[in-house]
């Protein structure tokens, strides 16, 4: 129980990537459908795993980042 304990920030930071990734593909296909244009499933999956990349990357510099006193 307490591994599980003292890996709740993996599970935190996975879950705001995947929140992430799930915002930025569904903006990504509303802008497509405002343009009317075709949008294939490869490229919303590479849309997809780069802003999962991004945010988890965005987390670990955030996290780095000293809180001011």
């Amino acid at each position: 129980m307490r591994i599980l304990y003292e890996l709740s920030w993996l599970w935190e930071t996975l879950g705001i990537a995947l929140v992430a990734a799930a915002v930025c593909v569904a903006c990504a296909a509303l802008i497509c459908k405002a343009a009317k244009k075709k949008l294939s499933i490869r490229v919303l999956a590479v849309i997809g795993a780069a802003a999962f990349v991004g945010a988890i990357l965005a987390v670990i510099l955030i996290a780095r980042t000293p809180m001011p006193l």
